[in-house]
C-alpha cells in the first residue's frame, strides 16, 4: 500500500486582542514526503498564531468606543500576548485621554483598543472584574 505524501489541514488563528480562535488558512505540504504530510495532518484544527486583525466581535466593540481587554499582570510573561482575564470593556475616548498619560492615550486612541490591568480596573470601579482568572 502506498503511503500518503500529501496532506491538507484547516488551522486556527487567535484574535490578537481577546484570543478567541477562528478558522484560519488551509495549509498543505509542498515537499511531497510522508514525514511532511504527517506534520501537516497533526496541525489540523490547531492554533498556529495570531490573526492580522481583531476578530469580528472585537471589531464590533471597537465601533462603539475604545476596547479595553482585561489582563492579569501577575500571570503575564510578555506585553505582546498577556494573560487575558476574559473581561472586555468599551470606554470613551475622553476616558482614555483622562486616564492614560498623553503619549499612551494617543496610541490607544489610534489603535482603538488596549490591554488593561484587571487590578487597576477593579480599583477604578469597573464592573465584573475577573480577578481570579
Amino acid at each position: 500500500m502506498k503511503e500518503n505524501v500529501l496532506d491538507i489541514a484547516l488551522v486556527k488563528e487567535a484574535c490578537p486582542l481577546c484570543a478567541k480562535t477562528e478558522d484560519g488558512p488551509i495549509i498543505m505540504n509542498s515537499i511531497l514526503t510522508t514525514d511532511r504530510a504527517k506534520k501537516v495532518e497533526e496541525l489540523n484544527g490547531k492554533v498556529i498564531g495570531m490573526m492580522d486583525k481583531p476578530c469580528s466581535e472585537c471589531q464590533e466593540l471597537m465601533k462603539q468606543g475604545i476596547l479595553l481587554i482585561g489582563v492579569i499582570d501577575s500571570k503575564s510573561n510578555d506585553h505582546v500576548n498577556p494573560y487575558r482575564s476574559g473581561n472586555q470593556w468599551v470606554v470613551s475616548e475622553e476616558f482614555v485621554r483622562k486616564s492614560f498619560d498623553s503619549k499612551s492615550a494617543e496610541a490607544v486612541v489610534k489603535k482603538g483598543a488596549s490591554f488593561f490591568s484587571v487590578e487597576a480596573a477593579h480599583k477604578m470601579g469597573f464592573p465584573e472584574c475577573n480577578l481570579k482568572a
